[in-house]
């Protein structure tokens, strides 16, 4: 029976509308003859909100480890070759950069490097990416092409021969998480003011009337520094901004 070096190649990308990813076995014989099928495919519209184009490539990042996941589980193979293909770059710094990101950021790297290897991840051109009739759609004919069922040509080239796509890093594209999570913290910051509160006053009653204190000294509050008892708007404020502390605490690792 002839041997078989077997592969595994998904290939993940997004638009506007969709975004998506494909994966493809590529099997190469002793003999030097190669095979390529599609294996399994998944798309999904955007979501109604805005998010941006690097997020949503990020998402089909995720869906394409995912993907491969359960198809390599379903394979039962555990010594097999893996790659995977993205043409945005910021996604691939994304993925490699071990830096402090958003709360989108992260919780999807957090899954994508828990069932990929960040070294199996590699730069594509858009053109030469088969996920890309996926995330944009198509009509039947290009549907019939070859290079949705068999995959890109290039892949029944020898490995030497793949193609190595420079990677042009959108720092600026890149930073923009990077910028966010900074503020995130400083929101950490006044927001652990709640877990002092609690620690400091075991009524709750005090605890609201403690933070309206401090609210009345905000540089907003200016008319109210006048007023020597704290009115009863201010008391309801107070108990619902340390509602929203809480709750902020208690789910800010959750995906938003």
């Amino acid at each position: 029976m002839e041997e078989s070096n077997l592969s595994i190649h998904t290939f993940v990308d997004a638009s506007k509308t969709a975004y998506a990813a494909c994966i493809f076995l590529r099997s190469e014989s002793n003999t030097g003859s190669v095979t390529v099928q599609l294996l399994q495919a998944r798309s999904r519209i955007t979501p109604m909100k805005t998010i941006t184009i690097p997020r949503l490539e990020l998402m089909a990042a995720t869906i394409g480890a995912r993907l491969f996941s359960s198809v390599k589980h379903a394979l039962k193979i555990s010594n097999i070759e893996t790659y995977f293909w993205t043409d945005s770059s910021t996604v691939l710094t994304w993925i490699i950069r071990r830096e402090q990101w958003s709360v989108f950021v992260p919780n999807r790297l957090s899954e994508i490097r828990k069932l990929t290897t960040s070294e199996d991840w590699f730069h594509i051109s858009s053109d030469q990416n088969p996920a890309d009739i996926l995330s944009r759609g198509c009509g039947p004919k290009q549907l019939q092409k070859r290079k949705w069922w068999q995959g890109p040509d290039w892949l029944k080239n020898s490995k030497e021969q793949w193609p190595k796509s420079a990677v042009n890093i959108n720092e600026k594209e890149v930073e923009i998480e990077k910028r966010k999570s900074v503020i995130s913290a400083n929101n950490t910051e006044v927001e652990s003011i709640s877990s002092q509160l609690a620690r400091r006053f075991s009524r709750f009653s005090k605890m609201i009337r403690v933070m309206a204190w401090i609210l009345r000294f905000q540089p907003k509050a200016k008319d109210l520094r006048k007023c020597a008892e704290l009115k009863n708007e201010e008391l309801l404020n107070a108990q619902k901004i340390i509602f929203r502390l809480i709750q902020k605490e208690c789910y800010s690792n959750e995906e938003t």
